[in-house]
């Protein structure tokens, strides 16, 4: 049930996505739009065979997204560098606080992503 309340956020994720490639920005500048469909064909190339979508299939997509966006502000360049930071602490908090153990696993076992 979980994954159809979703839906509504995915569409939104990819019509933002979109606008933010196609439509140009206050400079004028926008990406070709062979090169929208080709990004946007690629990534749903590998996400729709995908039988589990984890956060790691989203890594690459997404800085290839912000490489190719229109320049943005060094406030939202930021923001987004804190992020990265942030989700690379708490991966690396729970790699070395938050061992577990399973019953038919020996040894202690870790997050790893």
């Amino acid at each position: 049930m979980m994954k159809y309340i979703l839906i509504p956020l995915y569409v939104y994720s990819w019509f933002s996505v979109i606008n933010i490639l196609v439509f140009p920005d206050l400079t004028g500048k926008s990406q070709p739009r062979v090169w929208v469909v080709s990004f946007v064909f690629s990534v749903a190339l590998v996400l729709v065979p995908a039988p589990l979508v984890e956060f790691r299939y989203y890594t690459i997509p997404l800085v290839i997204l912000v490489l190719n966006s229109p320049v943005i502000g060094n406030g939202k360049l930021l923001a987004l560098g804190s992020a990265y930071a942030a989700v690379d602490l708490f991966t690396l908090a729970m790699f070395l606080f938050r061992p577990f153990h399973w019953g038919h696993e020996p040894g202690t076992q870790r997050f790893m992503w």
